[in-house]
């Protein structure tokens, strides 16, 4: 990740979606069968219930009144959205259901734009709300990517990666180095 200067602040800068990489398939079954093809119930629909929960809600399942459309709408795409990505994790999760909800309000505020008349005041508020509330959703969805694909490459390379660690690097404060496991010289 490399850092940019603007206005005064260090921003850390996103990929481009067409810089980043695509995954092949590993062609592996997945870790419910075992090498008979039979299932063994290790990948439960129930493993990370609570968590799932927490970003379902976060997503805008369970939203009530008028919401609730906008709630069900962006649950629909959140949903879809993680059919296509290589890694479902947390990170991953709760960055998707951002972007969802991101993407779902800035197509309501487009519409209420176009309702209120484009040529008017309150019409070309919404309509600047709805150009953020996009670009927002679209970087949301390239983060996501990119770390999803990141995870996923470190997951079938059997390794875990270190967020956190990452994050100060990018950042600049230091990081402890890891101690070398016994035996290694």
């Amino acid at each position: 990740m490399t850092l940019e200067h603007s206005h005064g602040k260090a921003r850390p800068t996103l990929p481009r979606s067409r810089e980043l990489a695509v995954l092949p398939t590993d062609g592996k079954p997945n870790r419910s069968r075992d090498a008979r093809g039979r299932f063994t119930g290790l990948d439960s629909p129930s493993n990370g219930r609570g968590w799932k929960q927490l970003i379902g809600r976060m997503a805008g399942r369970e939203l009530k009144g008028e919401a609730a459309e906008l709630g069900r709408a962006a649950w629909r795409l959140y949903l879809a959205q993680l059919e296509e990505l290589p890694h479902t994790g947390p990170n991953v999760r709760s960055l998707v259901a951002a972007q969802a909800r991101s993407a779902i309000l800035s197509a309501r505020y487009a519409q209420r734009a176009a309702e209120l008349g484009l040529d008017t005041l309150a019409g070309r508020a919404a309509l600047d709300m709805s150009a953020k509330l996009d670009a927002r959703a679209e970087r949301l969805a390239v983060t996501a990517l990119d770390i999803a694909i990141r995870l996923a490459k470190a997951q079938r390379a059997g390794r875990v990666v270190d967020a956190h660690a990452r994050v100060l690097e990018a950042f600049g404060a230091p990081v402890p180095p890891k101690p070398e496991p016994e035996g290694a010289a």
